[in-house]
């Protein structure tokens, strides 16, 4: 049982005092609903220990966390950067993905920010306890709020802009269409049974035109923009599939990542919500779905727990048997939906697999859900395990920085993935702010530049904290050209190579060093999800079992402009991955953080700050 302390103004009523801020002190709510609650089990004569928990000063006195020490790190640069430009009464915040400069009275004019029972985060809270309507007996529950858009009060506050001014004459608005099962094997129309286990909330149901369209946004450039249209995610009132009826199967594939417990949880749990009572998981990815000894039952009570565990209790995999020995292997099992976790290439293979079931006229929905821990997937906000991963990169960093500053004359290497994406390594970096290197597979390197600024800042300071990515070792030094099972190229290993470079550069020009190497690879995958990558990967699985009971296909689950939207599959697979724009803004944030000079190997400037 959790409970907010403003209850101590709802279940039970304050004295009305006021603290030095005029807040109304509130009633502790806590040991009153303990006691309540033992003295209910007294009445009725069960035993019950109840163990009371108040983190109250724990959860407001910790450190940030990776993410947050990002975050308010840009928000103070901006801060900075708008006060030097002359604006004043602004205030600084991050509106749909992106920073913005707001009028104070964006702040104080609107009613602080409550939970809305009528909406989708509430859904999805009951969705997930499952809690029963708590309101008093023969309350109505609150119908959903009209909108009332004249009573906005930033309307005071802004301008009307004439929307032709957010677009460029030749930049185009279009619109990602999904794949139905009903093109092919014909409409059906089943009532949703989501609303039976679902009772504790207003369920606001999607409908097929539940279009979100991305952030618009003026640009000093002149090239042409796409913006995209994209369908919303969420549960219909209207299924394709009966629940009862259906079989579905979970597949994780490709390496590791920080969260993939917490996906498969909250699929099966959403599918025994809607009434789902067949649910398998495929163990070892795609190459156990021909496996038959690899198949083992899922069920509420065998994954409840699961999400405090790093991995996949599927046994993740890498290799693709022919698609359709997979297709067939499903059609076996009587598979009507197919639930497949991975990145680019598992969402190639997912696809392909449908069409082998199409072609073979077997209908089954086919639901892809991106993950890669190198954030390097084109359009999505963030891929699931990226927030976790950064944390405990940082840890690493922190490891090495102490190590670093404790020791005379020492440099503190870490090595971080990245294969040809260095966000990782980035945004670790950014969070930490005393790393002084950091290299990333994007960036043109000068291994005499780095070797230099190694020994300024050793003879300077005493020490150095130095980051790189693991994709430089395929751009400081060249890979052996071979492959892994997925088709990855082998890297060679960029942290050791560059520690034995910095350690002869120092030794030719005698001075004395010593380095202490940190590769934290299977730490930063291994572990369990943190609390925003948990619910992150809950929204994601949710909405996935919600795109397949509708009847949606060869379709990806995804977080866009902050909205959770459905993408066609190509989106993922056709798309260039996404990589660091060495001219963009959070690498300039980064080199403000390292103060790192030019490090490239064009142009020949001194590496010197």
């Amino acid at each position: 049982v959790v409970v907010a302390e403003g209850c101590g103004n709802t279940l039970v009523k304050s004295t009305g005092e006021t603290d030095d801020g005029g807040n109304v002190k509130l009633a502790d709510v806590g040991p009153w609903l303990r006691d309540k609650i033992l003295d209910r089990f007294k009445q009725v004569r069960l035993p019950l220990t109840v163990k009371y928990i108040d983190p109250t000063y724990m959860v407001r006195a910790v450190r940030p966390n990776a993410n947050d020490s990002v975050y308010c790190s840009v928000l103070a640069d901006h801060a900075v950067h708008a006060a030097m430009a002359g604006y004043t009464g602004v205030s600084i915040g991050k509106v749909c993905e992106r920073y913005v400069m707001l009028p104070i009275q964006a702040i104080t004019h609107q009613k602080s920010k409550r939970v809305d029972l009528n909406g989708r985060w509430f859904v999805r809270l009951v969705s997930t306890t499952l809690q029963p309507d708590l309101s008093p007996d023969g309350r109505a529950p609150p119908a959903p709020a009209a909108e009332d858009q004249g009573a906005n009060p930033l309307v005071e506050f802004s301008d009307p802009v004439e929307l032709e001014g957010m677009l460029g004459p030749d930049d185009e608005l279009r619109r990602l269409e999904l794949e139905h099962l009903s093109a092919k094997f014909g409409a059906k129309a089943h009532a949703s049974t989501l609303d039976l286990a679902i009772q504790g909330s207003h369920l606001g149901f999607m409908d097929g035109g539940s279009w979100a369209t991305q952030t618009l946004g003026t640009r000093s450039s002149k090239e042409i923009r796409v913006n995209l249209q994209m369908l919303r995610a969420g549960p219909r009132r209207t299924l394709h599939f009966k629940p009862s009826e259906v079989a579905a199967a979970i597949v994780t594939c490709g390496g590791l990542c920080p969260g993939l417990n917490s996906v498969i949880r909250e699929l099966v749990m959403m599918l025994f919500a809607y009434g789902v009572r067949k649910v398998y998981g495929i163990r070892g990815g795609f190459k156990g779905a021909v496996k038959p000894s690899t198949w083992v039952t899922l069920t509420p009570d065998n994954v409840r727990d699961i999400k405090d565990r790093g991995g996949s209790v599927l046994v993740a995999d890498r290799g693709n048997p022919p698609d359709a020995d997979v297709a067939a292997a499903l059609r076996a099992r009587g598979v009507r939906q197919y639930f497949v976790i991975g990145g680019d290439g598992t969402h190639r293979g997912a696809y392909a697999q449908y069409q082998a079931m199409a072609e073979e006229s077997w209908e089954c929905s086919v639901v892809g859900i991106p993950k890669t821990i190198d954030n390097d997937i084109a359009l999505l906000d963030r891929t699931f395990g990226f927030d976790t991963a950064c944390s405990e990169a940082l840890k690493a960093i922190n490891t090495a920085y102490v190590e670093a500053t404790c020791n005379a004359n020492c440099i503190g290497l870490v090595k971080l993935m990245g294969r040809h994406c260095g966000y990782l390594a980035m945004m670790a970096t950014l969070s930490a702010r005393y790393v002084d290197i950091c290299l990333l597979p994007e960036m043109d390197v000068s291994l005499e530049k780095v070797l230099e600024h190694c020994a300024y800042l050793v003879q300077t300071q005493g020490y150095a904290v130095v980051v790189v990515a693991e994709g430089c070792g395929d751009t400081l030094i060249q890979g052996s050209g071979e492959t892994d099972a997925g088709g990855n190229k082998k890297l060679g290993d960029a942290g050791v190579w560059l520690k034995d470079q910095i350690l002869a550069h120092f030794k030719t020009i005698k001075l004395p060093l010593t380095i202490k190497y940190v590769d934290p690879t299977y730490m930063v995958r291994a572990i369990p999800a943190n609390a925003n990558d948990s619910i992150y990967c809950s929204m994601l699985a949710q909405a996935a079992v919600h795109a397949a009971m509708a009847g949606y296909t060869g379709v990806t689950v995804a977080k866009v402009s902050e909205t959770f939207v459905y993408l066609p599959i190509g989106t993922i697979t056709n798309t260039p991955n996404r990589k660091v724009d060495v001219t963009g803004h959070w690498f300039e944030r980064m080199l403000a953080a390292t103060l790192q000079p030019n490090l490239g190997a064009a142009g020949g400037a001194p590496a010197q700050p």
